[in-house]
């Protein structure tokens, strides 16, 4: 019989589909999981998810811990990170015995997500396993797992050694054992409204609520004795929050960054390491008088001597007033405070000036500026801006700055999105990696002689930039300077230029002269 060429083509196309289709990096399909070979080439990876349109989700998904492949049978030992990452039509989860491994993310936004069975074969499981998983009420780990259990239908993980919380969900009760909760342990926990941590529990991890939006309302033991960095990040909904007594250790950052509705903080009066002195909403260390943490309606009281590492992070504030108790500011300490519209800083302070109409944070000697806002006017005189100054704040569209200024630091302007345009004076000798990056608006730039080298990411991630001028005088533009600048069609390189990095000019249409 005869066959034609179209139905020879049509065979083949029909072997391939049905059969186990390979993709690029050696990686291939079986009924819509994505396999790959790990190192030892008898054992795979699943890296990846497709909707099999002929699977009934409404049964469980079993991930399989064996698959055919031409002909051989593979082990499957790991779930790589967010293999089924926004799979929506996944109702319910069974990891089949063998698997070893899951790792971070895995189910993130499978929103319609309701049950979860662990194997006893799993002996690593990586952060953010449930996030935004909204309906997930039942998370299962076999009774004979030796590492982790689900005691007392708590629907979490938990560490069976160490009695730690490792991954949680909105349905999860935290049991009366527990000791700790782990780092993300309740990532994107959105639909929980309110929780209270029994007593027993002694440690509550960095983010270890971060992004739990809708949560309400916490109730912490006095068991408890150390919080980590970031542990209530993104808890939009808290409206206050009380520190037991015994609460010895808070990690560095502001524990509230994003909770943009907390407006009571309030430590308890028998804590013998930290205090929330003259009311003022915040967390203050005894030991020497250090904000280290802090909400929108948060004062700097008269007896604060110290403002920490990123102790307003996240915090929306529209005025910044510095008593004259204050000696010492970090640049990290308002990051991400995009809002800041006054600066004042008392006339008896030892160590900083606000001169009049600056609205900026100045050195006693008014030659570093610290802090800007959205309405700082640079002083003349100011010779350096220091590291992220004016990060995310600086509001209008030209950026000019007094002949006084010699250096601009790393991060001093990043991230302010509203510039267009950057004349930088001929004083300034030095411009810091990462200076204006991201800053997606950013437009046309001019560089002076006196700048001979354009430092690290200086401009990377300003998408729109496409007009920078470059004189004589320059003599190296480094890694990643441009990365990402999409609009930067041509740039003319100065004869007195003798190093540019490979990637200076990364992920950009630049074309040299």
């Amino acid at each position: 019989m005869k066959v034609s060429r179209t139905r020879i083509a049509l065979l083949v196309l029909i072997w391939i589909v049905t059969s186990f289709p390979a993709f690029a990096n050696g990686t291939f399909c079986v009924n819509g999981f994505i396999y790959k070979a790990l190192k030892d080439s008898s054992s795979l990876a699943l890296t990846g998810y497709q909707t099999f349109h002929d699977a009934d989700y409404s049964q469980p998904l079993h991930i399989p811990a064996t698959v055919m492949y031409k002909g051989k049978a593979y082990s499957v030992k790991r779930i790589e990170s967010e293999t089924f990452k926004g799979h929506t039509e996944i109702l319910s989860i069974v990891i089949e015995e063998g698997i070893e491994m899951i790792g971070e993310n895995v189910f993130e936004y499978c929103t319609n997500l309701k049950s979860v069975y662990i194997p006893a074969s799993v002996e690593s499981i990586k952060e953010g396993l449930f996030g935004s998983c909204y309906n997930l009420t039942s998370v299962v780990v076999a009774t004979n797992n030796e590492i982790y259990d689900s005691r007392d239908c708590s629907n979490a993980i938990i560490d069976s050694d160490t009695d730690e919380l490792l991954v949680a969900c909105s349905s999860t009760q935290i049991p009366p054992s527990v000791k700790s909760i782990g780092d993300f342990a309740f990532y994107h926990c959105n639909t929980m409204e309110e929780l209270v941590v029994p007593e027993g529990v002694e440690r509550i991890g960095n983010f270890a609520f971060f992004g739990c939006s809708n949560l309400k309302k916490i109730c912490l033991p006095k068991s408890l004795t150390e919080l980590g960095a970031d542990a209530f990040q993104g808890c939009n909904s808290l409206v206050s929050i009380n520190i037991p007594e015994n609460v010895i250790k808070i990690e560095e950052g502001n524990i509230f960054a994003g909770c943009n509705n907390l407006t009571s903080v309030q430590v308890d009066g028998a804590n013998p390491n930290y205090d929330s002195r003259s009311n003022c909403n915040g967390i203050v260390r005894k030991s020497d008088s250090a904000l280290i943490a802090t909400c929108r309606t948060t004062q700097i009281s008269s007896d604060i001597s110290i403002l920490g590492d990123y102790c307003f992070d996240g915090t929306i504030i529209h005025s910044v007033r510095i008593p004259e108790s204050v000696v010492y500011v970090s640049t990290n300490a308002f990051s991400g405070c995009n809002e800041i519209d006054e600066i004042i800083v008392s006339p008896n302070n030892p160590k900083y000036i606000s001169p009049k109409g600056s609205n900026a944070l100045l050195t006693k000697d008014g030659k570093t500026l610290l802090l800007g806002c959205r309405t700082t006017a640079i002083p003349y005189g100011v010779e350096k801006i220091e590291y992220n100054a004016f990060m995310g704040r600086y509001s209008k569209l030209v950026l000019r700055m007094p002949e006084t200024i010699k250096e601009i630091s790393p991060f001093a302007f990043s991230h302010c999105n509203v510039l267009h345009e950057v004349i930088v004076p001929q004083s300034v000798q030095l411009i810091g990696p990462y200076a204006f990056e991201g800053c997606t608006n950013l437009v046309a730039v001019q560089i002076p002689s006196s700048v001979k080298k354009i430092d690290i990411s200086t401009f990377s991630n300003c998408y729109n930039l496409s007009t920078v001028s470059l004189t004589e005088g320059l003599e190296e533009i480094a890694r990643h300077a441009f990365l990402n600048c999409k609009n930067l069609k041509h740039v003319y390189l100065p004869a007195s230029v003798t190093k540019v990095d490979n990637s200076a000019f990364e992920n950009t249409p630049f074309s040299e002269e």
